[in-house]
């Protein structure tokens, strides 16, 4: 009961409007005085509660010789719920961008744990529109290989630098770091990621630590240029050494 006490708080009931809702969804029609009975709510703040809800469309009053209460259904209350906070989000994005434009902002945020950092990166190429960039170890691409393709499939252009020289099925323009020649200390050395999405967003940092790899998540132009002329020099020399590896589409 305190659980479902605690989710409905969650959605805006105070706790005695909660009593309230569940004990006429429990038994009704009832009276004030036995809702008070029934919910453990004061007589003296019953009422009161019993009006909120009233004008919050949550419980209707029936016949008037003693007035009685009934709660709308539970479907019909989530229902309407969803569509206030949906309503509320949609004004909320509209207003707080016009606050906000014309504001660059490039501060810098700290991600810790590779779940984290790679839920992230999911985030990035989701709402990614033109351009892809991204250089990491081939096991953490097979985990954004999901989104890669649904991104590749939207005709945004993709480019991924590997350690290793693996084949990623559906995906072209994959660049080996070194040519084709991979070494254990070339594995060694590199264990991060670099994602840069639109040229406008970059994560950056290590994925090899578990909980305590660290990466940054930033739009400051300053990171951004270093970390997309990194990746570019770097699939510049993949395509110049001699047998590089490029993975083209039939």
């Amino acid at each position: 009961m305190n659980d479902i006490i605690n989710e409905l708080q969650n959605i805006g009931f105070t706790k005695y409007e909660s009593q309230i809702y569940i004990s006429l969804l429990k038994e009704s029609p009832l009276t004030g005085y036995e809702i008070s009975k029934l919910s453990g709510v004061p007589q003296s703040k019953v009422y009161e509660n019993i009006t909120k809800l009233l004008n919050n469309n949550i419980i209707i009053n029936v016949g008037t010789d003693p007035i009685k209460y009934v709660p709308i259904s539970p479907n019909e209350l989530l229902k309407n719920k969803k569509e206030e906070f949906n309503n509320s989000m949609d004004k909320l994005k509209n207003n707080l961008q016009i606050l906000n434009k014309g504001k660059n902002i490039e501060y810098v945020l700290n991600i810790k744990g590779d779940k984290n950092i790679l839920k992230k990166a999911i985030e990035m190429i989701k709402n990614a529109k033109q351009e892809i960039i991204i250089s990491c170890p081939y096991e953490e691409i097979l985990e954004l290989k999901k989104e890669l393709l649904i991104a590749y499939k939207k005709n945004i252009n993709i480019e991924i630098l590997l350690l290793e020289n693996k084949n990623l099925e559906g995906l072209d323009n994959i660049h080996i770091h070194g040519g084709n020649k991979t070494t254990l200390e070339n594995k060694m050395l590199y264990k991060g990621i670099i994602l840069i999405v639109d040229n406008n967003e970059i994560l950056t940092g290590n994925l090899s630590e578990g909980n305590e790899a660290i990466s940054i998540w930033t739009k400051n132009s300053n990171i951004l240029y270093i970390g997309v002329q990194y990746i570019k020099h770097e699939i510049y020399i993949s395509e110049q050494i001699k047998g590089g590896y490029k993975n083209e589409q039939d």
